[in-house]
Protein backbone atom coordinates (compact mmCIF):
# COMPACT_ATOMS: atom_id res chain seq x y z
CA UNK A 1 0.00 0.00 0.00
CA UNK A 2 1.19 3.57 -0.80
CA UNK A 3 0.35 6.18 1.85
CA UNK A 4 0.02 8.90 -0.83
CA UNK A 5 -1.64 8.61 -4.21
CA UNK A 6 0.82 11.07 -5.79
CA UNK A 7 4.19 10.42 -4.09
CA UNK A 8 6.29 12.13 -6.77
CA UNK A 9 4.18 15.29 -6.65
CA UNK A 10 4.50 15.25 -2.85
CA UNK A 11 8.29 15.40 -3.17
CA UNK A 12 8.10 18.45 -5.46
CA UNK A 13 5.58 20.23 -3.25
CA UNK A 14 7.67 19.58 -0.14
CA UNK A 15 10.71 20.98 -1.92
CA UNK A 16 8.72 24.11 -2.76
CA UNK A 17 7.52 24.39 0.85
CA UNK A 18 11.09 24.12 2.13
CA UNK A 19 12.20 26.85 -0.30
CA UNK A 20 9.29 29.06 0.89
CA UNK A 21 10.36 28.68 4.52
CA UNK A 22 13.97 29.43 3.62
CA UNK A 23 13.13 32.69 1.81
CA UNK A 24 10.68 33.67 4.56
CA UNK A 25 13.35 33.29 7.24
CA UNK A 26 15.83 35.21 5.10
CA UNK A 27 13.33 38.06 4.64
CA UNK A 28 12.52 38.19 8.35
CA UNK A 29 16.23 38.24 9.25
CA UNK A 30 16.83 41.08 6.77
CA UNK A 31 13.91 43.08 8.23
CA UNK A 32 15.18 42.57 11.79
CA UNK A 33 18.67 43.63 10.75
CA UNK A 34 17.30 46.82 9.16
CA UNK A 35 15.25 47.62 12.25
CA UNK A 36 18.30 47.19 14.52
CA UNK A 37 20.22 49.62 12.35
CA UNK A 38 17.56 52.28 12.96
CA UNK A 39 17.04 51.67 16.68
CA UNK A 40 18.29 49.58 19.57
CA UNK A 41 16.76 46.25 20.56
CA UNK A 42 15.25 47.78 23.71
CA UNK A 43 13.60 50.57 21.71
CA UNK A 44 12.26 48.03 19.17
CA UNK A 45 10.84 45.87 21.97
CA UNK A 46 9.12 48.86 23.62
CA UNK A 47 7.77 50.09 20.30
CA UNK A 48 6.37 46.72 19.18
CA UNK A 49 5.35 45.31 22.53
CA UNK A 50 5.95 41.78 23.80
CA UNK A 51 2.33 40.73 23.15
CA UNK A 52 2.47 41.93 19.54
CA UNK A 53 5.72 40.07 18.90
CA UNK A 54 4.28 36.86 20.38
CA UNK A 55 1.12 37.21 18.28
CA UNK A 56 3.14 37.78 15.15
CA UNK A 57 5.20 34.64 15.75
CA UNK A 58 2.04 32.62 16.42
CA UNK A 59 0.45 33.85 13.17
CA UNK A 60 3.55 32.89 11.21
CA UNK A 61 3.51 29.41 12.70
CA UNK A 62 -0.17 29.01 11.90
CA UNK A 63 0.49 30.07 8.29
CA UNK A 64 3.33 27.58 7.91
CA UNK A 65 1.35 24.74 9.51
CA UNK A 66 -1.63 25.44 7.24
CA UNK A 67 0.65 25.44 4.18
CA UNK A 68 2.16 22.10 5.21
CA UNK A 69 -1.30 20.57 5.65
CA UNK A 70 -2.34 21.86 2.23
CA UNK A 71 0.73 20.21 0.69
CA UNK A 72 -0.18 16.91 2.37
CA UNK A 73 -3.80 17.18 1.19
CA UNK A 74 -2.64 17.87 -2.39
CA UNK A 75 -0.51 14.66 -2.35
CA UNK A 76 -3.69 12.57 -1.80
CA UNK A 77 -3.22 10.68 1.49
CA UNK A 78 -4.99 7.32 1.42
CA UNK A 79 -5.64 4.41 3.78
CA UNK A 80 -8.39 1.87 4.23
CA UNK A 81 -10.25 0.01 1.48
CA UNK A 82 -13.56 0.68 -0.22
CA UNK A 83 -15.57 -0.98 -2.99
CA UNK A 84 -16.07 1.34 -5.93
CA UNK A 85 -19.35 1.05 -7.85
CA UNK A 86 -18.97 -0.73 -11.18
CA UNK A 87 -21.62 -0.25 -13.85
CA UNK A 88 -22.16 -1.53 -17.37
CA UNK A 89 -20.04 -4.67 -17.14
CA UNK A 90 -20.04 -6.29 -20.53
CA UNK A 91 -19.46 -9.88 -19.47
CA UNK A 92 -17.61 -12.50 -17.44
CA UNK A 93 -14.33 -13.98 -18.58
CA UNK A 94 -12.03 -16.59 -17.02
CA UNK A 95 -8.40 -16.88 -18.20
CA UNK A 96 -7.08 -20.44 -17.76
CA UNK A 97 -3.29 -20.62 -18.05
CA UNK A 98 -1.20 -23.78 -18.33
CA UNK A 99 1.50 -24.02 -15.62
CA UNK A 100 2.83 -27.50 -16.47
CA UNK A 101 6.55 -28.20 -16.91
CA UNK A 102 6.26 -27.91 -20.71
CA UNK A 103 5.52 -24.19 -20.34
CA UNK A 104 9.18 -23.67 -19.38
CA UNK A 105 10.22 -24.48 -22.98
CA UNK A 106 12.10 -21.66 -24.72
CA UNK A 107 10.82 -21.97 -28.29
CA UNK A 108 9.16 -18.59 -27.54
CA UNK A 109 11.71 -16.20 -26.03
CA UNK A 110 12.32 -16.00 -23.14
CA UNK A 111 9.88 -18.89 -22.39
CA UNK A 112 6.31 -19.95 -23.00
CA UNK A 113 5.19 -19.05 -19.46
CA UNK A 114 6.73 -15.55 -19.68
CA UNK A 115 4.81 -14.90 -22.90
CA UNK A 116 1.65 -16.24 -21.23
CA UNK A 117 2.07 -13.69 -18.41
CA UNK A 118 2.52 -10.86 -20.92
CA UNK A 119 -0.57 -11.97 -22.82
CA UNK A 120 -2.70 -12.16 -19.66
CA UNK A 121 -1.48 -8.71 -18.60
CA UNK A 122 -2.58 -7.32 -21.98
CA UNK A 123 -5.92 -9.12 -21.71
CA UNK A 124 -6.55 -7.56 -18.29
CA UNK A 125 -5.95 -4.10 -19.77
CA UNK A 126 -8.17 -4.78 -22.80
CA UNK A 127 -11.08 -6.24 -20.78
CA UNK A 128 -11.31 -3.65 -17.99
CA UNK A 129 -15.10 -3.48 -18.40
CA UNK A 130 -15.40 -7.25 -17.80
CA UNK A 131 -15.46 -9.32 -14.66
CA UNK A 132 -12.22 -11.33 -14.89
CA UNK A 133 -10.78 -14.38 -13.11
CA UNK A 134 -7.62 -16.49 -13.44
CA UNK A 135 -7.30 -20.30 -13.25
CA UNK A 136 -3.90 -22.02 -13.10
CA UNK A 137 -3.77 -25.67 -14.08
CA UNK A 138 -1.40 -28.56 -14.68
CA UNK A 139 -2.49 -32.06 -13.58
CA UNK A 140 -5.26 -30.35 -11.59
CA UNK A 141 -6.81 -26.87 -11.80
CA UNK A 142 -6.95 -24.24 -9.04
CA UNK A 143 -8.51 -20.78 -8.82
CA UNK A 144 -5.62 -18.34 -8.87
CA UNK A 145 -7.82 -15.22 -8.69
CA UNK A 146 -11.64 -15.22 -8.32
CA UNK A 147 -13.82 -13.19 -10.67
CA UNK A 148 -13.30 -9.49 -9.96
CA UNK A 149 -12.92 -6.10 -11.60
CA UNK A 150 -9.91 -5.15 -9.50
CA UNK A 151 -7.08 -4.82 -12.04
CA UNK A 152 -4.40 -4.49 -9.35
CA UNK A 153 -5.48 -7.74 -7.70
CA UNK A 154 -5.47 -9.58 -11.03
CA UNK A 155 -1.95 -8.39 -11.87
CA UNK A 156 -0.73 -9.26 -8.37
CA UNK A 157 -1.87 -12.88 -8.72
CA UNK A 158 -0.58 -12.95 -12.29
CA UNK A 159 2.98 -12.19 -11.14
CA UNK A 160 3.08 -15.45 -9.14
CA UNK A 161 2.33 -17.76 -12.08
CA UNK A 162 5.26 -20.08 -12.87
CA UNK A 163 5.89 -23.58 -14.32
CA UNK A 164 5.41 -26.45 -11.84
CA UNK A 165 3.79 -24.09 -9.30
CA UNK A 166 1.08 -26.69 -8.65
CA UNK A 167 1.77 -29.99 -6.85
CA UNK A 168 0.20 -32.29 -9.48
CA UNK A 169 2.24 -32.70 -12.71
CA UNK A 170 0.78 -33.16 -16.19
CA UNK A 171 -1.69 -31.17 -18.29
CA UNK A 172 -5.41 -31.57 -17.55
CA UNK A 173 -7.41 -29.36 -19.93
CA UNK A 174 -10.68 -30.95 -18.78
CA UNK A 175 -10.06 -29.84 -15.17
CA UNK A 176 -9.28 -26.28 -16.36
CA UNK A 177 -12.57 -26.06 -18.27
CA UNK A 178 -14.56 -27.52 -15.36
CA UNK A 179 -13.03 -25.09 -12.85
CA UNK A 180 -13.66 -22.10 -15.14
CA UNK A 181 -17.25 -23.19 -15.71
CA UNK A 182 -17.76 -23.50 -11.96
CA UNK A 183 -16.58 -19.90 -11.47
CA UNK A 184 -18.96 -18.62 -14.16
CA UNK A 185 -22.09 -20.59 -13.30
CA UNK A 186 -23.45 -18.13 -10.70
CA UNK A 187 -23.33 -15.20 -13.13
CA UNK A 188 -25.89 -14.54 -15.83
CA UNK A 189 -25.36 -13.70 -19.46
CA UNK A 190 -22.60 -14.86 -21.76
CA UNK A 191 -19.69 -16.80 -20.25
CA UNK A 192 -16.22 -16.98 -21.82
CA UNK A 193 -13.02 -18.91 -21.09
CA UNK A 194 -9.68 -18.03 -22.69
CA UNK A 195 -7.51 -21.17 -22.57
CA UNK A 196 -3.76 -20.43 -22.86
CA UNK A 197 -1.76 -23.65 -23.32
CA UNK A 198 0.51 -25.67 -25.61
CA UNK A 199 -2.36 -28.11 -26.26
CA UNK A 200 -0.95 -31.28 -24.69
CA UNK A 201 -3.75 -33.01 -22.75
CA UNK A 202 -3.34 -36.01 -20.43
CA UNK A 203 -6.86 -36.14 -18.95
CA UNK A 204 -8.59 -38.47 -21.39
CA UNK A 205 -12.06 -37.05 -20.72
CA UNK A 206 -11.93 -33.76 -22.60
CA UNK A 207 -14.71 -34.65 -25.06
CA UNK A 208 -17.20 -35.23 -22.25
CA UNK A 209 -16.36 -31.88 -20.62
CA UNK A 210 -16.59 -30.00 -23.95
CA UNK A 211 -20.05 -31.44 -24.60
CA UNK A 212 -21.19 -30.18 -21.18
CA UNK A 213 -19.66 -26.74 -21.89
CA UNK A 214 -21.46 -26.53 -25.23
CA UNK A 215 -24.78 -27.32 -23.50
CA UNK A 216 -24.13 -24.42 -21.07
CA UNK A 217 -23.36 -22.08 -24.02
CA UNK A 218 -19.82 -21.60 -22.70
CA UNK A 219 -17.44 -20.13 -25.28
CA UNK A 220 -13.83 -21.37 -25.03
CA UNK A 221 -11.27 -19.31 -26.97
CA UNK A 222 -7.96 -21.20 -27.26
CA UNK A 223 -4.51 -19.64 -27.58
CA UNK A 224 -1.63 -21.92 -28.64
CA UNK A 225 1.85 -21.23 -27.26
CA UNK A 226 4.93 -22.89 -28.74
CA UNK A 227 6.00 -24.40 -32.05
CA UNK A 228 4.73 -27.51 -33.79
CA UNK A 229 8.25 -28.83 -34.49
CA UNK A 230 8.85 -29.28 -30.75
CA UNK A 231 11.28 -28.11 -28.07
CA UNK A 232 13.15 -29.57 -25.10
CA UNK A 233 11.99 -28.78 -21.56
CA UNK A 234 14.75 -27.24 -19.37
CA UNK A 235 14.97 -28.24 -15.70
CA UNK A 236 16.32 -25.75 -13.16
CA UNK A 237 17.79 -26.25 -9.72
CA UNK A 238 16.66 -24.45 -6.55
CA UNK A 239 18.73 -21.37 -7.38
CA UNK A 240 17.16 -21.04 -10.85
CA UNK A 241 20.20 -22.21 -12.82
CA UNK A 242 19.90 -24.65 -15.72
CA UNK A 243 20.51 -28.25 -14.64
CA UNK A 244 19.36 -30.61 -17.39
CA UNK A 245 16.54 -31.34 -19.82
CA UNK A 246 13.44 -33.17 -18.63
CA UNK A 247 13.43 -36.95 -19.18
CA UNK A 248 10.69 -39.55 -18.97
CA UNK A 249 10.62 -42.70 -16.84
CA UNK A 250 12.69 -44.57 -19.45
CA UNK A 251 15.42 -41.93 -19.41
CA UNK A 252 14.56 -40.46 -22.82
CA UNK A 253 14.58 -36.67 -23.29
CA UNK A 254 11.04 -35.26 -23.44
CA UNK A 255 10.07 -33.10 -26.46
CA UNK A 256 7.01 -30.85 -26.10
CA UNK A 257 5.06 -29.87 -29.24
CA UNK A 258 2.17 -27.50 -29.87
CA UNK A 259 -0.98 -29.55 -30.57
CA UNK A 260 -2.99 -27.16 -32.75
CA UNK A 261 -5.44 -29.84 -33.85
CA UNK A 262 -6.72 -30.31 -30.31
CA UNK A 263 -7.02 -26.56 -29.66
CA UNK A 264 -8.89 -26.03 -32.93
CA UNK A 265 -11.27 -28.81 -31.97
CA UNK A 266 -11.95 -27.25 -28.53
CA UNK A 267 -12.74 -23.83 -30.04
CA UNK A 268 -14.88 -25.31 -32.83
CA UNK A 269 -17.02 -27.41 -30.46
CA UNK A 270 -17.87 -24.38 -28.29
CA UNK A 271 -18.45 -21.92 -31.13
CA UNK A 272 -15.32 -19.86 -30.48
CA UNK A 273 -11.99 -19.26 -32.27
CA UNK A 274 -8.41 -20.51 -32.05
CA UNK A 275 -5.43 -18.11 -32.08
CA UNK A 276 -1.80 -19.12 -32.53
CA UNK A 277 0.34 -16.79 -30.42
CA UNK A 278 2.99 -15.09 -32.56
CA UNK A 279 5.04 -13.30 -29.91
CA UNK A 280 3.15 -9.97 -29.73
CA UNK A 281 0.91 -9.92 -26.61
CA UNK A 282 -0.75 -6.62 -27.50
CA UNK A 283 -1.79 -7.82 -30.97
CA UNK A 284 -3.04 -11.17 -29.62
CA UNK A 285 -5.08 -9.46 -26.86
CA UNK A 286 -6.56 -7.01 -29.38
CA UNK A 287 -7.57 -9.86 -31.69
CA UNK A 288 -9.25 -11.78 -28.86
CA UNK A 289 -11.01 -8.62 -27.66
CA UNK A 290 -12.27 -7.88 -31.17
CA UNK A 291 -13.63 -11.41 -31.56
CA UNK A 292 -15.31 -11.40 -28.15
CA UNK A 293 -16.76 -7.92 -28.75
CA UNK A 294 -18.79 -9.29 -31.64
CA UNK A 295 -20.68 -11.54 -29.23
CA UNK A 296 -23.73 -9.99 -27.50
CA UNK A 297 -22.94 -9.95 -23.78
CA UNK A 298 -25.11 -9.08 -20.80
CA UNK A 299 -24.72 -5.98 -18.64
CA UNK A 300 -24.79 -5.86 -14.89
CA UNK A 301 -24.24 -3.42 -12.07
CA UNK A 302 -22.71 -3.78 -8.64
CA UNK A 303 -19.77 -3.14 -6.37
CA UNK A 304 -16.62 -5.00 -7.13
CA UNK A 305 -13.52 -2.85 -7.58
CA UNK A 306 -11.45 -2.49 -4.42
CA UNK A 307 -9.43 0.71 -3.96
CA UNK A 308 -7.85 2.77 -1.20
CA UNK A 309 -9.95 5.53 0.33
CA UNK A 310 -8.79 9.03 -0.43
CA UNK A 311 -8.38 10.88 2.89
CA UNK A 312 -7.39 14.34 1.63
CA UNK A 313 -10.37 15.87 3.50
CA UNK A 314 -8.70 15.59 6.91
CA UNK A 315 -5.51 17.62 6.28
CA UNK A 316 -7.51 20.06 4.15
CA UNK A 317 -10.01 20.64 6.98
CA UNK A 318 -7.21 21.16 9.49
CA UNK A 319 -5.52 23.67 7.16
CA UNK A 320 -8.75 25.68 6.83
CA UNK A 321 -9.21 25.67 10.62
CA UNK A 322 -5.67 26.97 11.18
CA UNK A 323 -6.25 29.75 8.67
CA UNK A 324 -9.48 30.73 10.48
CA UNK A 325 -7.63 30.75 13.80
CA UNK A 326 -4.94 32.95 12.24
CA UNK A 327 -7.64 35.44 11.29
CA UNK A 328 -8.68 35.67 14.94
CA UNK A 329 -5.16 36.23 16.26
CA UNK A 330 -4.72 39.99 16.78
CA UNK A 331 -1.57 41.72 17.73
CA UNK A 332 -3.04 42.43 21.19
CA UNK A 333 -4.48 38.99 21.80
CA UNK A 334 -7.56 36.97 20.79
CA UNK A 335 -10.69 38.95 19.87
CA UNK A 336 -13.64 38.61 17.56
CA UNK A 337 -13.78 41.09 14.68
CA UNK A 338 -16.24 43.93 15.37
CA UNK A 339 -18.19 43.20 12.20
CA UNK A 340 -18.08 41.07 9.10
CA UNK A 341 -16.77 44.08 7.18
CA UNK A 342 -13.31 43.44 8.55
CA UNK A 343 -13.14 39.92 7.01
CA UNK A 344 -12.22 41.08 3.48
CA UNK A 345 -9.42 43.12 4.94
CA UNK A 346 -8.10 40.14 6.81
CA UNK A 347 -8.23 37.98 3.69
CA UNK A 348 -6.21 40.60 1.83
CA UNK A 349 -3.37 39.85 4.23
CA UNK A 350 -3.48 36.14 3.40
CA UNK A 351 -0.32 35.21 1.46
CA UNK A 352 -0.71 34.49 -2.22
CA UNK A 353 0.95 31.09 -1.72
CA UNK A 354 -2.05 29.94 0.34
CA UNK A 355 -4.47 30.85 -2.46
CA UNK A 356 -2.22 29.09 -4.98
CA UNK A 357 -2.10 25.91 -2.89
CA UNK A 358 -5.88 26.00 -2.42
CA UNK A 359 -6.21 26.07 -6.18
CA UNK A 360 -3.81 23.16 -6.46
CA UNK A 361 -5.87 21.24 -3.90
CA UNK A 362 -9.01 21.69 -5.97
CA UNK A 363 -7.18 20.53 -9.07
CA UNK A 364 -5.87 17.46 -7.24
CA UNK A 365 -9.42 16.50 -6.25
CA UNK A 366 -10.07 15.76 -9.94
CA UNK A 367 -6.64 15.33 -11.53
CA UNK A 368 -6.31 14.74 -15.25
CA UNK A 369 -5.26 11.33 -16.42
CA UNK A 370 -1.80 12.49 -17.38
CA UNK A 371 -1.16 13.93 -13.89
CA UNK A 372 -0.40 11.28 -11.32
CA UNK A 373 1.22 8.55 -13.33
CA UNK A 374 -1.34 8.04 -16.14
CA UNK A 375 0.71 9.86 -18.81
CA UNK A 376 3.75 8.72 -20.74
CA UNK A 377 6.18 10.00 -18.09
CA UNK A 378 4.26 8.37 -15.27
CA UNK A 379 4.10 5.04 -17.11
CA UNK A 380 7.80 5.23 -17.91
CA UNK A 381 8.49 5.94 -14.24
CA UNK A 382 6.50 2.87 -13.23
CA UNK A 383 8.42 0.87 -15.82
CA UNK A 384 11.71 2.03 -14.31
CA UNK A 385 10.52 0.96 -10.85
CA UNK A 386 9.53 -2.49 -12.14
CA UNK A 387 12.85 -2.79 -13.99
CA UNK A 388 14.68 -1.96 -10.78
CA UNK A 389 12.74 -4.75 -9.06
CA UNK A 390 13.71 -7.12 -11.94
CA UNK A 391 10.06 -7.51 -12.94
CA UNK A 392 10.95 -7.22 -16.63
CA UNK A 393 7.58 -8.33 -18.11
CA UNK A 394 5.79 -5.60 -16.15
CA UNK A 395 8.48 -3.07 -17.08
CA UNK A 396 8.01 -3.94 -20.78
CA UNK A 397 4.26 -3.52 -20.43
CA UNK A 398 4.65 -0.04 -18.87
CA UNK A 399 7.15 1.11 -21.51
CA UNK A 400 4.89 -0.20 -24.28
CA UNK A 401 1.92 1.78 -22.96
CA UNK A 402 4.09 4.87 -22.54
CA UNK A 403 5.14 4.65 -26.19
CA UNK A 404 1.47 4.48 -27.22
CA UNK A 405 0.99 7.87 -25.58
CA UNK A 406 4.33 9.33 -26.70
CA UNK A 407 5.60 7.46 -29.80
CA UNK A 408 9.24 7.71 -30.87
CA UNK A 409 10.41 8.96 -27.46
CA UNK A 410 14.08 7.98 -27.48
CA UNK A 411 14.51 7.39 -23.74
CA UNK A 412 11.41 5.21 -23.48
CA UNK A 413 12.50 3.28 -26.59
CA UNK A 414 15.90 2.78 -24.99
CA UNK A 415 14.31 1.50 -21.77
CA UNK A 416 11.97 -0.84 -23.65
CA UNK A 417 14.98 -2.18 -25.52
CA UNK A 418 16.64 -2.88 -22.16
CA UNK A 419 13.50 -4.76 -21.05
CA UNK A 420 13.52 -6.80 -24.27
CA UNK A 421 17.21 -7.58 -23.68
CA UNK A 422 16.48 -8.85 -20.17
CA UNK A 423 13.64 -10.96 -21.59
CA UNK A 424 16.17 -12.43 -24.07
CA UNK A 425 14.22 -11.09 -27.04
CA UNK A 426 17.39 -9.80 -28.70
CA UNK A 427 15.99 -8.95 -32.19
CA UNK A 428 13.42 -6.54 -30.73
CA UNK A 429 16.00 -5.17 -28.30
CA UNK A 430 18.38 -4.38 -31.15
CA UNK A 431 15.56 -2.72 -33.10
CA UNK A 432 14.61 -0.43 -30.18
CA UNK A 433 18.24 0.47 -29.41
CA UNK A 434 18.95 1.39 -33.03
CA UNK A 435 15.79 3.49 -33.18
CA UNK A 436 16.69 5.23 -29.91
CA UNK A 437 20.18 6.05 -31.23
CA UNK A 438 18.76 8.83 -33.40
CA UNK A 439 19.59 11.53 -30.82
CA UNK A 440 23.03 12.61 -29.70
CA UNK A 441 22.31 12.40 -25.97
CA UNK A 442 21.99 8.62 -25.72
CA UNK A 443 23.43 7.61 -29.09
CA UNK A 444 26.60 6.11 -27.65
CA UNK A 445 24.80 3.97 -25.07
CA UNK A 446 22.10 2.92 -27.55
CA UNK A 447 24.63 1.86 -30.19
CA UNK A 448 26.66 0.02 -27.54
CA UNK A 449 23.59 -1.90 -26.33
CA UNK A 450 22.52 -2.64 -29.91
CA UNK A 451 25.96 -4.15 -30.45
CA UNK A 452 25.50 -6.32 -27.36
CA UNK A 453 22.11 -7.51 -28.66
CA UNK A 454 23.58 -8.45 -32.06
CA UNK A 455 26.46 -10.21 -30.29
CA UNK A 456 23.92 -12.36 -28.42
CA UNK A 457 22.33 -13.18 -31.80
CA UNK A 458 25.80 -14.17 -33.13
CA UNK A 459 25.42 -11.49 -35.82
CA UNK A 460 29.00 -10.34 -35.32
CA UNK A 461 29.29 -8.01 -38.38
CA UNK A 462 26.35 -5.91 -37.17
CA UNK A 463 27.72 -5.99 -33.63
CA UNK A 464 31.04 -4.58 -34.93
CA UNK A 465 29.19 -1.88 -36.87
CA UNK A 466 27.27 -0.72 -33.78
CA UNK A 467 30.33 -0.81 -31.52
CA UNK A 468 32.14 1.42 -34.03
CA UNK A 469 29.21 3.86 -33.99
CA UNK A 470 29.33 3.93 -30.19
CA UNK A 471 33.08 4.69 -30.23
CA UNK A 472 32.61 7.47 -32.81
CA UNK A 473 29.90 9.02 -30.61
CA UNK A 474 32.02 8.65 -27.47
CA UNK A 475 35.73 8.05 -28.18
CA UNK A 476 36.38 7.46 -24.47
CA UNK A 477 34.01 4.49 -24.20
CA UNK A 478 36.35 1.73 -23.01
CA UNK A 479 33.59 -0.88 -22.82
CA UNK A 480 32.73 -0.42 -26.50
CA UNK A 481 36.40 -0.70 -27.46
CA UNK A 482 36.84 -3.87 -25.41
CA UNK A 483 33.69 -5.46 -26.86
CA UNK A 484 34.74 -4.47 -30.39
CA UNK A 485 38.08 -6.23 -29.89
CA UNK A 486 36.40 -9.34 -28.52
CA UNK A 487 33.92 -9.40 -31.41
CA UNK A 488 36.69 -9.12 -34.01
CA UNK A 489 38.50 -11.99 -32.28
CA UNK A 490 35.30 -14.00 -32.39
CA UNK A 491 34.90 -13.32 -36.13
CA UNK A 492 38.48 -14.45 -36.73
CA UNK A 493 37.94 -17.57 -34.66
CA UNK A 494 34.69 -18.27 -36.49
CA UNK A 495 36.44 -18.08 -39.87
CA UNK A 496 39.13 -20.46 -38.66
CA UNK A 497 36.53 -22.88 -37.40
CA UNK A 498 34.67 -22.70 -40.72
CA UNK A 499 37.93 -23.42 -42.58
CA UNK A 500 38.66 -26.38 -40.33
CA UNK A 501 35.12 -27.62 -40.75
CA UNK A 502 35.46 -27.50 -44.55
CA UNK A 503 38.77 -29.38 -44.41
CA UNK A 504 37.28 -31.94 -42.07
CA UNK A 505 34.24 -32.30 -44.31
CA UNK A 506 36.48 -32.82 -47.33
CA UNK A 507 38.54 -35.39 -45.46
CA UNK A 508 35.42 -37.16 -44.31
CA UNK A 509 34.18 -37.22 -47.93
CA UNK A 510 37.38 -38.91 -49.08
CA UNK A 511 37.25 -41.37 -46.21
CA UNK A 512 33.62 -42.08 -47.00
CA UNK A 513 34.53 -42.82 -50.63
CA UNK A 514 37.25 -45.21 -49.56
CA UNK A 515 34.94 -46.90 -47.10
CA UNK A 516 32.35 -47.24 -49.85
CA UNK A 517 34.88 -48.92 -52.10
CA UNK A 518 35.86 -51.31 -49.34
CA UNK A 519 32.24 -52.00 -48.67
CA UNK A 520 31.66 -52.67 -52.34
CA UNK A 521 34.56 -55.11 -52.33
CA UNK A 522 33.27 -56.85 -49.23
CA UNK A 523 29.72 -56.87 -50.48
CA UNK A 524 30.53 -59.02 -53.57
CA UNK A 525 30.27 -62.25 -51.56
CA UNK A 526 30.62 -65.77 -52.85
CA UNK A 527 29.53 -65.00 -56.40
CA UNK A 528 32.38 -62.55 -56.89
CA UNK A 529 34.89 -65.08 -55.57
CA UNK A 530 33.67 -67.80 -57.90
CA UNK A 531 33.75 -65.37 -60.77
CA UNK A 532 37.35 -64.44 -59.97
CA UNK A 533 38.39 -68.12 -59.74
CA UNK A 534 36.75 -68.83 -63.07
CA UNK A 535 38.49 -65.85 -64.65
CA UNK A 536 41.82 -67.12 -63.32
CA UNK A 537 41.26 -70.59 -64.81
CA UNK A 538 40.32 -69.14 -68.15
CA UNK A 539 43.39 -66.95 -68.07
CA UNK A 540 45.57 -70.04 -67.37
CA UNK A 541 43.97 -71.90 -70.24
CA UNK A 542 44.60 -69.01 -72.58
CA UNK A 543 48.25 -68.84 -71.48
CA UNK A 544 48.66 -72.60 -71.99
CA UNK A 545 47.12 -72.40 -75.44
CA UNK A 546 49.45 -69.53 -76.28
CA UNK A 547 52.50 -71.56 -75.14
CA UNK A 548 51.41 -74.61 -77.17
CA UNK A 549 50.82 -72.49 -80.24
CA UNK A 550 54.25 -70.85 -79.84
CA UNK A 551 55.91 -74.29 -79.47
CA UNK A 552 54.11 -75.63 -82.58
CA UNK A 553 55.12 -72.62 -84.63
CA UNK A 554 58.72 -72.99 -83.47
CA UNK A 555 58.75 -76.71 -84.43
CA UNK A 556 57.38 -75.92 -87.88
CA UNK A 557 60.09 -73.30 -88.38
CA UNK A 558 62.80 -75.82 -87.43
CA UNK A 559 61.41 -78.37 -89.92
CA UNK A 560 61.37 -75.76 -92.64
CA UNK A 561 64.95 -74.79 -91.85
CA UNK A 562 66.07 -78.42 -91.97
CA UNK A 563 64.36 -78.98 -95.32
CA UNK A 564 65.96 -75.85 -96.71
CA UNK A 565 69.35 -77.01 -95.48
CA UNK A 566 69.08 -80.44 -97.12
CA UNK A 567 67.98 -78.89 -100.41
CA UNK A 568 70.83 -76.45 -100.40
CA UNK A 569 73.50 -79.15 -99.68
CA UNK A 570 72.26 -81.42 -102.54
CA UNK A 571 72.21 -78.59 -105.01
CA UNK A 572 75.73 -77.64 -104.08
CA UNK A 573 77.07 -81.12 -104.86
CA UNK A 574 75.37 -81.19 -108.30
CA UNK A 575 76.89 -77.86 -109.18
CA UNK A 576 80.34 -78.99 -108.08
CA UNK A 577 80.25 -82.12 -110.16
CA UNK A 578 79.14 -80.25 -113.22
CA UNK A 579 81.82 -77.69 -112.79
CA UNK A 580 84.65 -80.35 -112.53
CA UNK A 581 83.22 -82.51 -115.41
CA UNK A 582 83.51 -85.45 -113.19
CA UNK A 583 80.94 -88.01 -112.37
CA UNK A 584 79.54 -88.14 -108.92
CA UNK A 585 81.38 -90.56 -106.73
CA UNK A 586 79.48 -93.12 -104.79
CA UNK A 587 80.00 -93.60 -101.15
CA UNK A 588 82.26 -96.62 -100.32
CA UNK A 589 80.31 -99.40 -98.78
CA UNK A 590 82.58 -99.87 -95.75
CA UNK A 591 86.13 -100.19 -94.54
CA UNK A 592 88.91 -97.77 -93.82
CA UNK A 593 89.98 -94.92 -95.94
CA UNK A 594 93.73 -95.17 -96.33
Amino acid sequence: MELFRYPVELIWLMAGFAALIFFHLKARAAAADLALRLMTAEQLKRLSGETALAGKKLRERLYLAALLLLVIAAAGPQWGMELAPITDLQGNLVIAVDTSASMAAKDLKPSRIANARLLINSLVDKFQDYRLGIVAFSGEAFVQCPLTTDVDALKYFLSHIAPDMLPVPGTNLAAAVETGAGMLEKYGGQKIIVLITDGEDHSGRLDEVLNSAAELNLKIFTVGLGKTEGELIPVQDQTGNFKDYKKDSLGKTVVTKLDETLLLDIARKTGADYLRYGGDPEAAAAEIHGTVARISLSKSKGFGKARYKNRYQFPLLLAVLLLLIELLVMEKGFALPPSLKTLPGRFKKTPGAVILLLGLTISFMSPPKSFGGGGAEGLARKGNESYGKKDFPKAYDCYNKALEKAPKTDKILFNRGAAFYRLEDYPKAARDFEEAAGTSKIKSRADYNAGNAYFQLSDFPKAVENYKKAILADPGDKNAKYNLQKTLERIKKQKQEQKKAKQKQKKQGKQKGQDQKKQDKKGGGKDDKEKKDKDKEEAKKREEAKRKEAARQQAEKLLELMKEKEKSSGAREVMNSRFMNKPRQKTPPSGKDW
